[in-house]
Formats: structure tokens, sequence, C-alpha cells
């Protein structure tokens, strides 16, 4: 800074001598002091890091570092002193790029403020307020200004009235009267002006007045001698046309929509070229340059403008919207209207087709505490319009290769697993259903019918899991804030290919065997490695078959049983057909929205037709497919999010969860693939996924399950520079089951809200970066309340580095 100039340290708003509350006055100070956070100035700590005298050339900084310059050239070349050179002044500048620079006090945006708030304070029904500011030092070359406001008395509407000229203006402005938002005993405020001037030309323009705009009316006012109170007055004079090189007026009129002409394949290249085909269907007239290569009785389902219709704004703007969405057209959908002779108009829809194929390729890094590092490859090939109603059919191939945690293999490669997933899905935008359904599901909801199919192999990760899965769904919105999913059927047939390495995975289960072992028999088992699983399993199978093991033994025969129990249920192949419906919530307006919440219901049958469709049955009795039991249960699961924005663009996030998964009729328990698992990067980030749970029960298996979950988050998220940002959060929830296994202790059941007393608390902060098309994530997570813990004082047990989970994600976690 100059010897002259001074910090801008803070703004302080009154308001009739009382601070100002409300963030968005804020917004009209032209000169701000730098952004704080935590009540620190962060971004402009993080500019300070460099320095914007920094010499711009070489030469310059030789010039005033020659015995740097001495040194450096003793040991390195001029042109390796040119590349610590050069890095300096990179590093440099990004500081200076990615932090704030000083706000340095300027009288004249001071006083542009004080302009700023008295016109703010005008439009808002206050005419005689004044404004003026003050200076105060509160450090050394520190100010903060203090902008005081007298708002006086403010004006309301007396009376609403109004001048209409044509007839068909002025019914349409009556029938609609009581929507208006100017009413006699409100504050005189322009923004509601501007709204009702923005709904009268909806509604006109909404009821076939074509014409009609923002110029076509204004309003006056008039004071009441003597008092704070105001007469409005609108007025909407005759329309004002040229005619003959004559000028005329002649009342608005509501006109009908005669002709609507759709040009399929229109580009700039077309233009001014021959229609080669066409054809008329239900009164819409579908052009091509080519030959027509889409179905009219479905494209005319992207069309909202009804021939002899009248003129509606909506129209245009639903069928832009739904022509977007097929993903099938450029999202330039141009839609012009000429009015005929009759004073009827025709609107001509031009349309201009995406390429039919694309094929994209993907390669990307994962890490997780089960792969903890991993690279995947994607292919996906994309087909539009491919029975020429504007069907989507998309297939992929995905590939990766992971490091793993625990090898399995015993292979000396880095990459010791892998995965490998093709998929196909074809999106229908409408609904394919036996009957019309297009009274209780409309095309305005933009229904669309998925199918999905999907085929995964995985090598040394887990069970070599295989997984089959096909789908039906129908998915629409019934209006902007509420969208439905329903899952006609999706079935899963889920594999486990490599049993025998069950216990190289679930390694605490093996050393629970070998305790046994030692225990009773005096004798230690083989090394765990799945070359030897037969013999773990005749070790199970001789200890439980031996009647006095368990008098003589109870523990240990428990202990055992419970690992055979455990085991048959995780390495059981299942077959896992749901119906589904999911129910979507979401009052967030655009992407620039941060005031907005976001609920979401849905609820899932597993194995619902079991009875009917499946036959066969295994020994015990159960219903099979393909000799593999069929999956019954029912699941719950309800997710709220709520977002504020709070003064300088910084956030906070509540979000809170609750799932119920109950096994029913043909299974004793719910599969471990739609289980419930606690932690991760996404939700309790003071533990890794799976580590958590069941409730309180202290246990070591490399895998925690649960058919119960409830979760809480709470975070602050606020800038550190323009890019860098920041994140308090506090985490609290479990997973326990409710099915009263015997697998599972007490402690790890929920039986009441007194179970809540096992909830998990963890606490933390993050990194995030933002690239502008994703968000690079690193959170720290402390364990603040351990449940599991055999003592009395639970918290802080382990409220350190050294037990911190750190986690890398992208984008946000909620």
């Amino acid at each position: 800074m100059q010897e002259n100039e001074n910090l801008l340290k803070e703004n302080v708003i009154l308001v009739n001598g009382e601070k100002n509350k409300e963030s968005k006055i804020n917004n009209y100070l032209a000169q701000k002091a730098n952004r704080r956070s935590l009540g620190m100035p962060l971004s402009l700590y993080f500019y300070n890091f460099g320095n914007p005298d920094f010499e711009m050339t070489f030469d310059e900084w030789i010039a005033n570092h020659s015995k740097k310059y001495d040194r450096y050239e003793s040991v390195f070349s001029k042109k390796q002193t040119y590349v610590i050179y050069n890095n300096k002044k990179s590093v440099n500048n990004w500081f200076l790029k990615k932090g704030e620079a000083p706000v340095i006090f300027d009288d004249s945006k001071a006083r542009r403020s004080a302009r700023t708030l008295k016109e703010y304070f005008i439009s808002v029904g206050f005419f005689e307020a004044e404004v003026d500011y003050s200076i105060r030092q509160v450090g050394e070359k520190e100010l903060a200004v203090d902008y005081n406001v007298s708002t006086n008395k403010q004006y309301f509407i007396d009376s609403v009235s109004a001048e209409i000229e044509s007839p068909v203006i002025d019914s349409l402005y009556l029938a609609n009267k009581e929507k208006s938002f100017l009413k006699q005993g409100k504050p005189f405020v322009f923004e509601d002006f501007e709204k009702e001037e923005s709904r009268l030309v909806t509604l006109f323009r909404n009821s076939g007045v074509y014409h009609f705009n923002n110029y076509s009316m204004g309003f006056w006012t008039d004071s009441i001698k003597e008092s704070y109170m105001k007469d409005v007055l609108l007025k909407i004079p005759n329309r004002t046309i040229n005619r003959n090189d004559t000028v005329i007026k002649e009342p608005y009129k509501a006109q009908v929509v005669k002709r609507v002409n759709i040009y399929t394949d229109f580009s700039i290249k077309n233009r001014g070229k021959k229609i080669k085909d066409s054809v008329s269907f239900k009164g819409y007239n579908f052009y091509s340059f080519d030959k027509l290569k889409f179905k009219p009785k479905y494209l005319v389902n992207s069309l909202f403008i009804t021939p002899n219709g009248l003129y509606k704004d909506s129209e245009k703007s639903q069928t832009q919207n739904y022509i977007r969405n097929l993903q099938t057209f450029s999202s330039s959908v141009d839609i012009a209207y000429t009015e005929n002779e009759d004073e009827s108009l025709t609107a001509d829809v031009y349309l201009n087709p995406l390429k039919k194929y694309a094929l994209t390729v993907d390669l990307d890094a994962t890490t997780s505490n089960i792969k903890p590092f991993g690279i995947l490859g994607k292919f996906s090939f994309l087909g539009r319009n491919m029975f020429k109603g504007s069907e989507i059919m998309e297939l992929t191939f995905q590939g990766s290769f992971f490091n793993l945690a625990n090898d399995a293999s015993n292979s000396d490669n880095f990459f010791n697993g892998w995965e490998v997933l093709t998929g196909a899905s074809l999106r229908f935008p409408r609904i394919l259903f036996p009957i019309n359904t297009s009274k209780i599901i409309p095309k305005y909801m933009a229904p669309t019918t998925n199918f999905d199919a999907s085929l995964s192999f995985q090598k040394n990760v887990g069970l070599d899991r295989q997984t089959t899965t096909a789908g039906m769904a129908y998915d629409w919105k019934s209006s902007k804030k509420v969208g439905h999913r329903l899952d006609l059927f999706n079935a899963s047939y889920i594999k486990n290919q490599n049993i025998d390495n069950y216990f190289p995975i679930y390694d605490s289960e093996y050393r629970k065997l070998n305790d046994v072992a030692e225990s009773v028999y005096g004798l230690s088992l083989p090394n765990n490695q799945a070359s030897n699983n037969d013999i773990f399993i005749d070790f199970i199978d001789t200890f439980l078959e031996d009647p006095s093991n368990e008098v003589n033994y109870p523990d240990e025969y428990d202990t055992v049983s419970d690992v055979d129990e455990r085991r048959s249920i995780l390495i059981e192949n299942s077959f896992v057909p749901i119906i589904g419906y999911s129910f979507i919530y979401n009052t967030r307006e655009n992407v620039n929205d941060n005031n907005f919440s976001h609920f979401t219901a849905r609820l899932v049958s597993s194995g619902t037709f079991t009875n009917i469709v499946f036959r066969n049955e295994n020994e015990i009795g159960q219903k099979t497919f393909l000799d593999v039991p069929v999956a019954q249960y029912f699941k719950v699961e309800l997710e709220y999010k709520k977002y504020w924005e709070l003064r300088d663009e910084n956030i906070l996030v509540f979000r809170t969860f609750i799932g119920a998964a109950m096994p029913y009729g043909n299974s004793s328990n719910v599969p471990f693939s739609r289980s419930y698992s606690a932690g991760g990067s996404n939700e309790m980030r003071a533990w890794r996924t799976f580590d958590l749970g069941p409730g309180g029960e202290l246990n070591n298996l490399e895998y925690k399950v649960g058919t119960f979950k409830l979760v809480g988050n709470i975070e602050y998220r606020f800038k550190l520079t323009n890019k860098f940002n920041s994140a308090l959060f506090i985490d609290a929830g479990n997973i326990w089951d409710i099915t009263d296994s015997n697998l599972v202790t007490e402690e790890g059941k929920f039986t009441s809200l007194s179970s809540l007393k096992n909830t998990a608390v963890g606490s933390g902060f993050g990194l995030r970066y933002d690239f502008g098309f994703l968000v690079f994530r690193f959170d720290i997570g402390f364990k603040t309340y351990e449940p599991y813990l055999p003592r009395d004082n639970k918290w802080f047990v382990n409220y350190n580095f050294g037990s911190a989970v750190y986690n890398i994600g992208i984008n946000y976690p909620f």
C-alpha cells in the first residue's frame, strides 16, 4: 500500500440507528472489505504469500538480486538460473491469482455506495430516505466505513385502478385481478410493479395476445396530499401499428396458430434448398431436406404448440425444453411465428439433428479403503434416434485395474485385481405400456421408459463377484419441483465365483477359528490362504458335528457356529428381483441457487411375486431361480438435504438419511450387497467404508453391515480464495440390526430409541479445489465419539491425526 492508502477493514450499515441484519442490503455496496471466513480474511492472507512487485523480466530480477544471481551462477548455468527464476515467478503469480488483493478504501466508491443504498430504500417505498457515511480508524492503516440510513416514513398503495382500451385485455385482467401483486395497503415497492408487469405480460401472451409486450402498458401514480399513500393507475392503450405508411390504433386480439411446420433436418447448409420429403400428421406438417428420418407420431409428443389453438408463450418454451431433453437435436431450438393475412399465425419449428452415432473414451483414477488405487477406462457408444422416435441407446465397456490392500493372489504385480463391466441402455421418450397412460402421465411431464442391462466380473476383488442385472423403469416429472421413478422390475443375479477366498478376505473369522483350534486342541490352523480353504471347512464341520463340544466348550462352539453361519450368508449367491418407487422433491431453481431443499423417498420390495412366478424349491423349501434362492425383503429410505447461502458465498448444508430393510418369506436375511454400511468419504468421514457398526458392538469384522441406518451431517462451506474452498463438518450416525440376528450382539441391535446412544460422531475439516467442471475434495475426519469403546468415556479418545481418516473425493459429498 502507498503512504496515503488504507485497508478497508469493515462496512457497517446502520438503519435508523440499528445495525443491518439483512445480507442482501450489503450487495448494494460498491466496495466491500476482503472476504472473511471464520472471522479472518483468509483469501487476503493467501494473496500476501505472493509479491505484486515481483520483477516482470529476468533481466530486472538479475539487476535487483545481483548477489543472489552471482551465488546461483557459481553453481548453475544461466539457463538453469532462468528456470529457477521462472519457477519462483510462477509460484508468486499463482498466490496472487488464487488469493484476493487487499481492498484499498476509495472515497468515490463510498459515495457511490451511499447513493446506491438510498436508491434501494426509495425502491421499497422510503421515498424520503437519507444516507450518509463516516469513516473510522480501526487500526494502523485500517479503516471502517459506517453508512447511516434514515428511512423516514414508508409510502403505501392507497388504491389500484385500470384504464384498458382493448376488450380482450380488459376481460382477462378482470378475471385474474385477484392474483395481482399490487393491492391496497401494501408498501409501494418497485419490485412488486416489475412482478405485476411480468405477470400481466405472461397472462396475456398465454391467452392468445401475440403482440402484447412490456412496452404495451404503463403505471401512473399520484400522491394524496398530506399522507403517505399513493394511487396507482394501470394504463393499457390499444395497439399502435403502421399500415400503409399510416399509424393507426386497434384493439389487441387473441390470435390462433393456424399452421405448425416442423423442419426436421434444418441447418445453415440446408438454407435455401428445396424440401424433398414431407408428411402431415394430426395437423402438423413435417418437412425434410432429405429423406424423413423421424416418425411423426412420436415427434408429435415433443410439440406443445397446438394447430388451430390459441397462441401461448408457454407452449413455445415447453416445446423447446422438451426437445432439448431428447438429446437428439441441437440445444438451439428455433421457433418462429409469422402473421398470416387472416391475422392467424404460422409456427415454424427448426430442428438440427445431432450426429446419429458418437463414441467417447474416458480415463480415470479411483481410490478407496477397499481399493487403494485403481485405473479405470471406459468406452461408450451412443446411438440416437434408433427407431425414428428419438430413442437413445448407449453401449458401455468399462475396465478397471486395482492395487488392493489385501493381495489374495500373492502376486508381485502392482495391479493385482481387475473388474470388467459391460452395459447397455435404451431410453424411449414416452411411456411404453399396453394401455394408454397419457391421461395419468401427460406428455408435459416428460415421461421416459428406460431399459438397462449389465454384466460385471471381478478378479482378486473380494469373492470375485459376477453380477448380471436387467431392469425397466419409468421416469417423469409431475411439476417443476416433483419427480417420480417407478422401477417396474430390476433383477440382479449375484454369483460369488471364488468362495475359497473367504477366509483370506475375512481374516478376523480365520483368527477366531485358529483361537478355537489352539484352545481346544493345542494346534494352529495352516496359513490363511485360499488353497487351505477345504481344511478350514473340514475343521468347522468336524467341530460342530461332535456333540461333546457343545457341552464341554460352549463358548468355542458358539464362536465356530457363528463363523459358519456368517460364512454361509456371505458366500451365498442371490437373485434379487425388485419393484421400487422413488419420489423426489427439489426446490432448486437453477445451478446458481444455493438456498433450497431436496427430499427423496424410496420404497423397494424384492421378490414381491415370488410365490406366483417362481415354482422351483431347494432342499429347505426356498423358492429358487437357476438354483439360487430368491431374495425377499422390504426397504424404505428417506433422505432430506437443506442448503442455506450465508454471507460472502458461504453455505451451510444439513443432510439426514434413514433407511431400513427387513427380510421376509423366502429370506431370513438381507443380501450382503443390499445391506447398509457406514463410513466412507460421503457420510461418516471419520471411518472408512464398512469400518463402523453395527451399533456399539466391538468386533473385528472386515466388512460390517446392518439392516437399519441413520446418519445426519452438517457442513459449513466457505471460500478461502477464488478457487480454494474449505469446510468444517460434523457427521453423526451408525448402522444397526433390526432382524434380531443371532450373529449380532445386543449392542449392535436397534430395539428402541435408547439404542441411539450408540450413535457415532465424527468431525473434521476439508479442502476443496474448484476446477469449474468438477471439485477435487480432501477431507480429514476425526473420531469424536466411539460408541463401541469398552470404557465409560468414549469422547475424543482417538481424536488425533494418527487415528484420523483421510478422504479423497470428487465433487461435494451431498
